[in-house]
């Protein structure tokens, strides 16, 4: 019998800092009336990830890395404005330097959970300026900081990692390095480049108002170089998706006329993502995986109402984006292991 996710010692500082910075951002919130601070809440979200350690000093250098690379998403957003041809180059850029950097000794920041910040949250719920949640970012990522430390001092994790070069340091990697057929990075890194173009494409022709979904469905299902692992991630958003869809029609059902209700639900919701999300990362299973995907999908309807969007309109664009996300990672996951396999037995004999 299945087990139900539980929180290892580990883990204690992440959920602590998660739980104060929505006590804080929420209440804020519930006094304020002041939809800034929940975005200023999915920024601190984000930005603690899955840090499950930190770094000796005061400022985190994961989270001052991560910073740095979502404002110069949205900032390079802001100068494009709505130029469709400019933003598929920034989508098709920022993949492949976010597969090349996220595992080099540079720039361990450069985690999914990042690549979902900058992507999702310029472009969701766009009836909000873009520059407030721009300076909601900014207002997160000090929160982010202070909250983190706070959390290891009072949950007593002791766990550091090594911290992070600076930016400059990048420019030190050779150009040939950057596209090496051969090292295993640059293969990934044209595959989920080329995978969020094409989606990105094919969404926008459909006048879609939530391209980015369908290539962050996809992109978080094509992390790594392994089949079965993939495979299982395709199946886990999949199946979840479409599980979690009466679900959350149900609750945007019941929650419509409660709002306070449903921004306190975001972070429980969140939570057991966040708790599904560690678990998923010690040991991969489908059915943790389709919990997690229902979790999130949930979650993010939470937000929506909070926010008092036309809920039902956006959870189909969201479902409906996260399948087609799926179903084109899938084809390219296929022709990837054909082709991979074409060239072994090529080299072989």
């Amino acid at each position: 019998m299945a087990k139900l996710p539980k929180i290892r010692p580990q883990f204690r500082a992440n959920l602590a800092a998660q739980g104060i910075a929505f006590i804080l951002n929420i209440t804020l919130f519930v006094l304020t009336n002041n939809y800034f601070f929940i975005w200023t809440e999915l920024a601190c979200f984000c930005f603690f990830g899955g840090h499950i350690a930190k770094s000796p000093t005061f400022i985190d250098r994961n989270i001052l890395n991560h910073f740095i690379s979502v404002m110069a998403y949205y900032l390079i957003s802001l100068l494009i404005e709505f130029n469709n041809t400019l933003y598929l180059c920034l989508i098709f850029s920022f993949t492949y330097v976010y597969f090349i950097l996220r595992n080099n000794g540079y720039h361990k920041s450069f985690n999914l959970y990042m690549y979902i910040q900058a992507l999702l949250i310029g472009t969701t719920f766009t009836s909000y300026p873009f520059h407030d949640k721009i300076l909601a970012t900014i207002v997160a990522y000090i929160e982010a900081q202070l909250i983190l430390n706070l959390a290891f001092k009072f949950t007593k994790v002791r766990a550091v990692h090594e911290t992070e070069l600076r930016y400059h340091h990048v420019f030190k990697v050779s150009a040939i390095s950057w596209l090496d057929f051969q090292r295993p990075e640059v293969r990934l890194a044209i595959r989920g480049a080329f995978t969020a173009a094409i989606l990105y494409a094919l969404c926008s022709s459909f006048h879609d108002m939530k391209p980015n979904w369908a290539v962050v469905a996809a992109l978080s299902c094509l992390q790594r170089d392994d089949y079965t692992a993939s495979l299982r991630a395709i199946k886990g958003v999949g199946i979840g998706s479409l599980l979690g869809w009466p679900l959350a029609a149900g609750l945007i059902y019941l929650l419509t006329d409660h709002i306070e209700i449903s921004t306190a639900l975001i972070w429980i919701f969140m939570l057991s993502a966040m708790v599904c999300s560690f678990e998923l990362f010690i040991r991969p299973r489908l059915w943790l995986q389709i919990l997690n995907s229902v979790l999130v999908l949930i979650s993010v309807i939470c937000v929506g109402v909070a926010l008092q969007i036309k809920g039902l309109a956006y959870l189909d664009l969201k479902v409906l984006n996260s399948l087609i996300g799926i179903v084109v990672a899938m084809l390219i996951l296929w022709t990837w292991q054909k082709t991979n396999k074409y060239f072994a037995n090529v080299k072989t004999h």
